[in-house]
């Protein structure tokens, strides 16, 4: 189950990790009903209902599920046969440029574009060839961490105008009453992992104990000096003489964590049941991985960024989900709260992008284009547009 957040009785939305395992006093942000956290050692820590799961939970297609883009999870949907054969792939064809040749490509790879046309020819077939994309190359855990937050950071925005854009029906109408709570909701969950990754810090430390050498990637939202403490402690149970040098930190960087433990898992190695630390096989080893995350620029925040890190995107969501109009059993929502939902998707930065493309006489997939979003969000824009 992927349902990771939980509503209290102040209406705040906590997540599984900030409450011990099994019976809560949190309920499901979709249905109301009450919720058990599930935090085992094997499954992924979940919520699960306190009798029967709703049908908002377990009907979800992946790709419907309100998670950051490439956060938890870097197959990109692809299954393991399919990751398998991609993997074969690359280290097929990274060390020459023949191309990858179409006979070994699976659908998933251009449909999830994870392949793309090469601009030469296959040299020993002499047909169409192709080569990994940049997303292509985050599954097989060979995209540097700079660019991989080049890519990440936009689909994750993109994900968030997706989601934005889903209250509204293709006339530009807000949803009934029933499946607006559903998309608020939805907003509400993904705009709560967002501010989770901003407000926390990376870390990278180098760790000397008892005369060997390790490595420590880690996140914090507390000062680095109070983790220091903590970390120095749980070596200690371990070892006798310990010291540790912070390497660097990166303000705002919480989403680099996962992926950096995905792209080095071969270097990973486990103190006991600590298990962020890493011990590489040479110096030359260490240096690259050193320079990958030196290479990664300080987080500058979109607009948008920033008003979820000040929390003015939950504030909207809780007043509005809390209005009694919105809670009543009327099929719609008031003219009131349809003309707010209306003005604060149109004053979105990239609904305003949408808008300014359109003004200038540009075409529905070049202004989607322009504003980094899907055709269907700038369509959304439009139609919103025309009801105002």
């Amino acid at each position: 189950m992927w349902l990771r957040y939980g509503v209290d009785t102040e209406n705040k939305l906590v997540e599984v990790e900030n409450v011990p395992s099994g019976k809560t006093n949190l309920i499901c942000p979709y249905c109301s009903k009450a919720l058990i956290a599930k935090k085992g050692r094997i499954k992924e820590h979940h919520f699960a209902h306190d009798g029967e799961t709703c049908n908002l939970i377990i009907k979800r297609e992946p790709s419907d599920i309100p998670r950051l883009p490439l956060y938890d999870a870097f197959n990109i949907f692809l299954t393991g046969k399919e990751l398998k054969q991609l993997n074969k792939l690359w280290h097929r064809h990274k060390s020459h440029d023949n191309g990858i040749d179409r006979l070994e490509i699976l659908p998933a790879f251009t449909r999830e574009n994870l392949l793309e046309t090469s601009p030469n020819l296959n040299a020993a077939t002499g047909r169409k060839a192709y080569q990994f994309t940049q997303l292509g190359q985050i599954p097989v855990g060979t995209l540097p961490l700079s660019v991989f937050n080049s890519v990440q950071e936009p689909l994750i925005e993109q994900k968030l105008a997706h989601l934005e854009a889903t209250i509204f029906d293709n006339s530009g109408s807000v949803l009934p009453l029933e499946e607006l709570r559903v998309r608020l909701a939805d907003l509400r969950i993904y705009s709560a992992q967002m501010r989770k990754i901003l407000e926390a810090s990376l870390y990278y430390l180098k760790v000397q104990a008892d005369g060997q050498v390790f490595h420590k990637i880690g996140i914090t939202t507390r000062s680095i000096d109070s983790r220091l403490v903590e970390i120095y402690r749980d070596m200690r149970s371990h070892f006798q003489n310990v010291d540790i040098e912070v390497v660097r930190t990166w303000a705002n960087r919480g989403n680099i964590e996962r992926y950096f433990k995905y792209r080095y898992s071969s270097g990973n190695y486990p103190i006991g049941s600590l298990t962020e630390y890493f011990k590489f096989a040479t110096p030359n080893e260490t240096q690259a991985v050193e320079r990958d995350l030196h290479q990664m620029p300080a987080r500058v925040l979109s607009p948008a960024e920033q008003d979820i890190l000040a929390g003015k995107q939950d504030d909207f969501l809780v007043a509005l989900l809390a209005d009694e109009q919105t809670k009543a059993d009327n099929r719609r929502v008031s003219d009131r709260i349809e003309a707010n939902l209306r003005q604060r998707f149109l004053a979105q930065p990239s609904s305003q992008k949408v808008i300014a493309a359109l003004h200038q006489g540009d075409l529905l997939r070049d202004a989607a284009a322009k504003a980094s979003v899907s055709v269907e969000v700038a369509r959304k824009v439009l139609a919103v547009m025309q009801k105002v």
